[in-house]
């Protein structure tokens, strides 16, 4: 039997906004036409061209995501080609177990935060800004706040420790991976997409991880840093 992680209230909350991002119908389900919507929504705020390398590779990679969620909907006894937010909570306790970073993360989920950041990072020039963030909550999350300007603030201030270290993709690939492991509102994953209304709570960057820790040995580089609570005489990614 596969193993399977029990995910916390906090975890589906913020799973559940990755759901909603990904435009189920009116119903709450994600089906076939999802895909269509949230590709023509992602093309529309980045202007990729259709054929572009952007966004065929952003075609690809969420044509593979939709696959593996149909497939394991049904594995779970759902229809064919659609799935429910529990269909979505189910294929998430199964990724989860085990995952410590990234790179214990499959192939496809692993390009996602790289599309995300380049949906953000308008410019192109390899950083995440406020103002592009600002942007990215308010057009493609659908963020209904009007205190968005002030939350983003905060949670670019987070996402940056205070401004010590740029929004690269580095600090965003970890961030993302706090997203999905983390069971608590501790770390800026929260901030992905845009759940603003839990306090924040001591975290820090450091860098580097030593090359012995699994989650980051395959290319570890001296720019990257790592999403960490401050916690006494602990050393590495905790995401609990």
């Amino acid at each position: 039997m596969p193993l399977e992680v029990e995910l916390s209230p906090f975890q589906k909350e913020k799973l559940q906004s990755y759901f909603k991002f990904l435009e189920p119908d009116a119903n709450g389900k994600l089906e076939s036409h999802s895909l269509d919507r949230i590709l023509k929504r992602i093309f529309e705020f980045t202007r990729w061209q259709k054929d572009s390398a952007k966004a065929l590779q952003c075609k690809e990679i969420h044509t593979a995501f939709f696959e593996i969620l149909f497939e394991k909907a049904v594995e779970e006894g759902g229809k064919r080609g659609m799935a429910s937010l529990d269909d979505w909570y189910h294929i998430w306790a199964h990724i989860l177990p085990g995952c410590k970073g990234m790179s214990n993360f499959p192939v496809w989920l692993r390009l996602m935060p790289k599309m995300l950041f380049d949906m953000i990072d308008r410019n192109g020039d390899g950083l995440i800004t406020e103002e592009e963030l600002i942007r990215f909550y308010r057009e493609m999350v659908k963020v209904e706040d009007p205190a968005l300007e002030g939350h983003t603030k905060e949670a670019y201030k987070d996402m940056t420790d205070g401004g010590r270290y740029p929004l690269n993709l580095d600090g965003y690939e970890q961030i993302f991976a706090n997203f999905l492991i983390g069971k608590t509102p501790h770390g800026p994953g929260k901030y992905i997409f845009g759940c603003f209304k839990h306090d924040n709570t001591n975290w820090q960057l450091i860098a580097p991880l030593s090359t012995h820790d699994d989650a980051h040995s395959a290319k570890p580089k001296e720019e990257n840093k790592i999403v960490q609570e401050k916690r006494p005489k602990k050393f590495g990614v905790l995401f609990t």
